[in-house]
């Protein structure tokens, strides 16, 4: 037994290992379709009506990023659900991590690395991540490849080679994901500035990097679904406690929020010249400065990839003695590693107990909402007394149009612009059956405010939740000329 076991070479454990985490993970996903990214939903929605050769209102959304690109063989295969991407991007992030881990190793990180990647993989954040299918997971796949496709590059020198067009790629598919995705070409520009094999390559890398940057940003439009100024700490004690609401924001997870920070500024200013040196540290510690002015959950995968595989080193590399006690045998990097995966494990678990009550985020609530009842909602009056009534399509104005369609199966737009007065924002929804939206959003002031003083029999709300509103809006009767009956 003792010999089968040394024979198997150590890759076989690390896949057998990976293996068990995708199926655990796989347990501690929804099954539903509520729940994902808004942008994941579009990129989905994409890919199922180019499969099925469908004319689809996702194309008025606008250029969707590139998660797409890595969906597309899912999206093709099992059109309609939700799962098999959801499967793609276990087996995505899967290669990040072993890319991360091969390249720490390659640094002479053997030891710390191992540590690092067992703990991101059962980060609550990062489960949550997957389970929406986040850019988290697509920006560190393109960061790890990255910084392998640059080291491949160096030691081949081939001009125009396959690499260069890889980085370029790489570059263009990170922009479009996240504001913090730019840190990846930010950081190649750094290398190819201050470490050029020639010149001839520097101004290939400069002139083909800035060209992809900016052909991301036009097909983009920049990132309309990212939410700026965010608290970072929310994300942070997302961390280890796992994503909460704002009402469920309590003491502990400001504690372990702020916790997460003070160790996060700890190991950027302990390893800073470190991190600046190796091209994935400068990327995750630039992603970490951009991130400060999202400051959502990308922003905290980002901090965590920082604090494990490059603090964990700090801890693990202090010369340790023998005859010293528990304490000076590195007892506090034990302490510290079993804290942290028991407080995830317990975040894990209470997501699992979440699961088997079908527990919903506020926003999924109200969708499902419209989702199950809207074939309700929409009967036709004059068939209504028939054995299988008529029903109308039904169109919705939503603040998550992609979701919404996903959801409900049914023709779904953005939110109507800014109006200048209840009339004239009427006038925008005439053919709009619904509108599903957040009140308390910002962005909705002027909606709500007019929707509020809009005159009678016009529109209605039939739904008030937590996460919003539902409001029908009434068919307009146009105006009789004088004399003329009914």
């Amino acid at each position: 037994m003792n010999n089968w076991l040394s024979r198997t070479p150590q890759k076989c454990w690390a896949y057998s290992g990976l293996l068990i985490w995708a199926a655990l993970s796989f347990m501690l996903l929804h099954k539903t379709s509520y729940g994902i990214d808004e942008g994941a939903a579009q990129a989905l929605l994409l890919i199922w009506s180019i499969t099925d050769n469908v004319v689809s209102p996702i194309f008025t959304l606008g250029f969707p990023d590139f998660r797409a690109l890595f969906l597309a063989p899912v999206g093709f295969l099992w059109t309609g659900d939700v799962l098999p991407a959801k499967v793609a991007t276990i087996l995505i992030m899967s290669i990040a991590t072993w890319a991360i881990h091969s390249w720490r190793l390659r640094h002479g990180e053997s030891e710390s690395a191992l540590l690092a990647t067992g703990l991101l993989l059962i980060s609550p954040l990062l489960l949550e991540q997957i389970d929406t299918i986040s850019v988290a997971v697509f920006l560190l796949f393109c960061f790890a490849l990255g910084a392998w496709s640059d080291q491949i590059y160096r030691e081949s020198t081939k001009a125009f080679g396959g690499m260069y067009f890889s980085q370029l790629f790489l570059c263009f598919v990170a922009v479009t994901l996240h504001p913090i995705g730019l840190a990846y070409p930010l950081a190649l520009l750094w290398a190819w500035y201050k470490d050029p094999i020639d010149k001839k390559h520097q101004t290939y890398f400069f002139g083909g990097i800035g060209a992809a940057i900016l052909i991301a940003l036009i097909l983009t439009l920049g990132w309309s679904h990212i939410t700026w100024f965010v608290n970072p700490i929310k994300s942070l004690a997302g961390v280890l406690l796992g994503p909460a609401p704002d009402d469920e924001f309590g003491f502990f997870h400001w504690t372990a929020g702020i916790a997460m920070l003070v160790i996060l500024l700890a190991v950027v200013w302990k390893q800073a010249r470190n991190l600046w040196g190796d091209l994935l540290g400068r990327t995750l510690l630039l992603g970490l400065v951009i991130g400060l002015f999202a400051g959502d959950a990308i922003f905290g995968i980002v901090a965590l990839t920082t604090c494990l595989y490059w603090g964990l080193p700090v801890l693990l590399n202090k010369s340790t003695n023998l005859q010293g006690g528990f304490w000076r045998q590195r007892g506090f990097v034990l302490v510290l590693t079993v804290f942290l995966a028991t407080t995830c494990m317990i975040s894990n678990k209470f997501r699992y107990l979440s699961l088997q009550t079908a527990n919903l985020s506020p926003r999924d609530s109200l969708i499902k909402v419209l989702a199950e009842d809207s074939g309700l909602f929409l009967v036709d009056e004059q068939n209504q007394n028939q054995d299988a009534p008529a029903k109308k399509s039904l169109r919705v104005a939503s603040q998550w149009p992609a979701l919404t369609m996903l959801a409900c199966r049914c023709d779904a737009l953005p939110l109507p612009p800014e109006a200048k007065d209840s009339d004239a924002l009427f006038a925008m929804l005439q053919g709009i059956n619904y509108m599903i939206f957040d009140p308390r959003d910002l962005a909705n002031n002027s909606l709500a405010h007019n929707l509020a003083t809009m005159g009678v029999g016009r529109v209605e709300t039939i739904v008030l939740q937590q996460g919003g509103v539902i409001v029908q809006v009434k068919p307009s009767i146009p105006e009789q000329a004088p004399g003329q009956t009914k």
